[in-house]
């Protein structure tokens, strides 16, 4: 019972994680993508997003770069969480792509 306890709560919390990081990288990109703003205020806005959501325990590395083809931006978020059943299998990575807005 224990064990199918765990599991079910591992399972939920890193689902729940993983949702989290999804949409906290699609908003940073899309912050970074405005005409007046860079790429490191897309990173930010990620991590305090990220923050918010799952607490000050959770280790966020964020990392951006700019594409060239048609100016495209890319923020890309990775996450290791403390919860996890399987060593090794803790690592979590979403990213998201925006376009760069033009400034007029």
């Amino acid at each position: 019972m224990l064990a199918i306890f765990v599991a079910t709560t591992s399972i939920t919390f890193g689902s729940y994680a993983r949702l989290v990081l999804l949409d906290s990288t699609i908003e940073g990109a899309r912050y970074a993508a405005l005409a007046d703003q860079e790429l490191a205020s897309g990173i930010a806005k990620t991590k305090q997003l990220v923050t918010a959501s799952l607490g000050p325990g959770i280790r966020v590395d964020v990392s951006g770069s700019l594409f060239s083809i048609g100016n495209v931006e890319s923020v890309r978020l990775v996450s290791t969480l403390g919860l996890s059943l399987f060593p090794g299998s803790n690592l979590l990575s979403v990213s998201s792509v925006a376009t760069r807005e033009n400034e007029y």
